[in-house]
């Protein structure tokens, strides 16, 4: 495992959880290598301009407030990273928890820029 691998990985999760709060992709895209692989439940998409539409989908809501919850990013070798998280949406309104989610992301990190994201539903 590099340290420098793992500092990566935990770069680009602080840069999505701000994309979430804020809409902000630019520090995401930042980390990202130009032919980046997005994996998702639904498709596979390629290259940083389909990443970005891909993560603009996942703008702030109007509706909830989102915490994630979860453990460390995990080594899996050969520059891949797991991390298991669950997301508590709350509601803007009330504070209320309305529902969770489980999700797993692994990440393939090359040359200190993230070239594979994949995202799965987990639960």
């Amino acid at each position: 495992m590099s340290a420098s691998e793992l500092d990566t990985a935990q770069q680009f999760q602080e840069a999505v959880e701000g994309a979430l709060r804020t809409g902000d992709l630019e520090p995401v895209i930042a980390l990202v290598a130009p032919d980046v692989e997005c994996v998702t439940p639904v498709h596979s998409v390629y290259g940083v301009d389909a990443f970005t539409a891909e993560l603009r989908q996942t703008r702030p809501s109007d509706s909830f407030d989102v915490e994630l919850e979860g453990g460390d990013w995990k080594p899996l070798g050969s520059g891949r990273y797991l991390r298991e998280i669950r997301a508590h949406f709350r509601s803007k309104a009330t504070g209320d928890l309305s529902y969770s989610r489980d999700r797993s992301f692994e990440l393939t990190i090359r040359e200190g820029k993230v070239s594979r994201y994949e995202m799965r539903f987990d639960g």
